[in-house]
C-alpha cells in the first residue's frame, strides 16, 4: 500500500464498523487507499482488503496488464470471460483467509448488478461502502493540501485568462472550449464547466445545449472545475458583459456578502451547519431566501463533490485539513442567477482562501 497511515486507518474503520472486510472498486477511494487507479467499466475489479490486513486484487483477464501497478504488490485473482467474474469473486475470498458469511463494505465504482452477481449464493452480507472511508478524506495531509492549492492556482489562471475572452456574440459552447483546452494545454483534467449566459443562469446546475450566443449588457455566470494531478479545483464567477442593471447589482452584492460571511466564521471547531445558517439567514433576510435552493457548498479533494459538506444538516466541528467549497448563490426564475464560489480550507490559523481571483462585481 502507498500510504500506511491510510491503510491503517482503513483497517481501524473495518474493525470500528464490525466489518470483514471492504471491496474497492475503480473510485476515488482506491486511489486514496493503495494510490493506483483501475479503469472503471463494467467488470468487476477492485481491491478487497481484509480487516486483519490483507490485499488482493480481483482483475478480469482483459485488464491484467493496465493493473500492472497493483499486480507487482498484490496477490491477485484474474477471471476469465468464460468463467465470469462471480467464480473469480469466489476465489479472492477462498484466498483471503475470512471466515464463511463475512460482512463486506462495497464502495462506488461497481454498480449494484454487479456487485449482486458477484456475492449470488456465496453468503456474503453486502454493506455499503459509499461513505464508509469519508472520515478518513475529510482531513487532508499538507501533500493534498498543497495539491488542492495548486489545481486551485490553475483555475484562477483560467479565469483570468476568460475574462479577456467572453465579449458579446460568442456561444455558451464556445466559452465552454476555452476552458476546457485552457485546463488541456496545462496538463490538467477538466470536467465540463458549467457556463449559463443571460436567463440561462437562473437555473443552479445549468447544463443545456450551450447554443445561446453572449449578448451586450448580458450576465455569464461560470462554474469551472476539474482536477490537477489527482487533485480538484472549482470556483464560479459571474460576469457582467457590457453592464448591470441595478437589481442585478443588489443580488450580487447580497449573494457577496453572504460568501464572505460564511468564509469569515471558518475556523477550527466551527459548526459547518452554523456557516451555512450565516450565508442563508442573510440572503432569507434580503428577501431571497426561496431562491437558494442548495447546500452552502461540498468537501473537495481526489473528487469534485466530497464530504466534509457545509449545510444545515452537518453539526460535526471543523478540524484542519478540512477543505470545501463556500457558494451560495440567488436563481430568478426566468430572469437571472448569481453564484459567487470558492474553496477555504482549515488550518491551524484559522482559514486560508485558496481562490485569489476577484470576487467584486466586475464588467467586462
Amino acid at each position: 500500500m502507498k500510504n500506511q497511515e491510510r491503510y491503517e486507518g482503513l483497517l481501524r474503520l473495518l474493525s470500528e464498523g464490525d466489518l470483514d472486510g471492504i471491496f474497492l472498486a475503480p473510485s476515488s477511494d482506491l486511489k486514496y487507499i493503495t494510490g493506483s487507479s483501475l479503469r472503471p467499466d463494467g467488470r468487476s475489479k477492485g481491491v478487497l482488503v481484509t480487516r486483519e490486513g490483507r490485499s488482493l486484487l480481483l482483475c478480469p483477464a482483459l485488464y491484467n496488464e493496465d493493473a500492472e501497478e497493483l499486480r507487482s504488490t498484490l496477490p491477485t485473482v484474474v477471471w476469465q470471460v468464460e468463467e465470469g467474474p462471480k467464480a473469480g469473486f469466489e476465489r479472492l475470498l477462498a484466498l483471503s483467509g475470512m471466515e464463511p458469511h463475512p460482512a463486506i463494505a462495497f464502495t462506488k465504482g461497481l454498480e449494484a448488478a454487479n456487485m449482486l452477481e458477484l456475492v449470488d449464493g456465496l453468503g456474503v452480507r453486502c454493506v455499503s461502502g459509499a461513505s464508509l472511508i469519508s472520515s478518513l478524506r475529510a482531513v487532508k495531509s499538507e501533500e493534498e493540501l498543497a495539491l488542492v492549492r495548486r489545481a486551485s492556482f490553475m483555475c484562477d489562471q483560467m479565469m483570468i485568462a476568460l475574462s479577456r475572452y467572453i465579449r458579446p456574440g460568442l456561444y455558451e459552447r464556445e466559452i465552454q472550449d476555452f476552458i476546457m483546452n485552457f485546463h488541456d494545454f496545462h496538463g490538467g483534467k477538466p470536467r465540463v464547466p458549467m457556463v449559463a449566459a443571460g436567463a440561462n443562469s437562473d437555473k443552479p446546475h445549468y447544463f443545456g445545449g450551450n447554443d445561446r450566443r453572449v449578448e451586450k449588457n448580458d450576465i455569464v455566470m461560470v462554474d469551472s472545475g476539474g482536477w490537477y494531478d489527482d487533485y480538484s479545483h472549482d470556483m464560479t464567477r459571474t460576469f457582467f458583459v457590457g453592464s448591470a442593471t441595478d437589481e442585478q447589482r443588489k443580488v450580487y452584492d447580497i449573494v457577496l456578502r453572504a460568501q464572505l460571511a460564511a468564509e469569515q466564521l471558518v475556523e477550527i471547531g466551527a459548526i459547518p451547519s452554523a456557516i451555512d445558517a450565516a450565508a442563508r439567514d442573510l440572503i432569507g433576510n434580503a428577501g431571497y431566501g426561496e431562491f437558494f435552493p442548495h447546500r452552502l457548498g461540498p468537501g473537495l479533494g481526489l473528487d469534485g463533490q466530497e464530504p466534509f459538506y457545509i449545510s444545515a444538516a452537518n453539526h460535526e466541528p471543523l478540524v484542519a485539513g478540512n477543505c470545501f467549497s463556500i457558494e451560495p448563490g440567488i436563481y430568478l426564475p426566468d430572469n437571472f442567477g448569481v453564484r459567487i464560489e470558492d474553496i477555504v480550507m482549515v488550518t491551524g490559523s484559522g482559514r486560508e482562501i485558496v481562490n485569489t481571483f476577484p470576487k467584486e462585481l466586475t464588467i467586462l
